[in-house]
């Protein structure tokens, strides 16, 4: 299949939470050598929220996947918000990623309406990103979708353009040793 053009949008936190539950971390020049394989992709943007300040491991990954591999990164500060424990009622304050989904929505759009790319890789797995695949996809552009098994919504899986890529299939190729 020719993607023609291609641009991959990663929404980081699906990704962290994701090797978390699975244990493994993600080698990601070598997931850049993995998502090329297929055909070149023109371009990454990755999205990500960081503490205030910034830690030091956090500015140094960005800066690596900046200098290293040439991704695009899309930094937003991370909030806060107050959660509720339902079994004690006990209030506590939590960090909370904001802009992100919106931040990534929109450069998503933005590109696909200036006809920047043919083909859209989204690297996340939750249903805010909906209707934009939607509408790319109404504009007859692909949109493929990378994600991890327990993390992609049905709905969102259903709207590939091709058949969904796990990243629980992908461990013996983009695993960091």
């Amino acid at each position: 299949m020719d993607r023609g053009k291609t641009v991959c949008f990663i929404d980081n936190s699906n990704i962290f939470k994701g090797q978390q539950s699975a244990g493994w971390k993600i080698d990601w020049k070598k997931f850049g050598a993995f998502l090329n394989s297929f055909g070149e992709v023109w371009q990454t943007h990755f999205f990500a929220s960081e503490d205030d300040p910034p830690r030091a491991i956090q500015t140094g990954f960005y800066k690596q996947l900046k200098e290293n591999l040439r991704w695009e990164i899309h930094l937003y500060h991370l909030g806060k918000k107050t959660v509720t424990c339902p079994g004690c009622r006990k209030k506590t304050v939590v960090p909370a990623e904001k802009g992100v989904d919106v931040g990534l929505a929109t450069k998503m759009l933005t590109l696909g309406v200036d006809r920047v790319y043919e083909t859209a890789i989204l690297v996340a797995g939750h249903n805010d990103y909906l209707e934009t695949v939607r509408y790319i996809k109404a504009r007859g552009q692909r949109v493929e979708i990378i994600s991890w098994k327990g993390a992609l919504a049905r709905d969102l899986g259903l709207e590939s353009s091709s058949t969904p890529i796990y990243f629980d299939d992908l461990k013996s190729k983009i695993l960091r040793v």
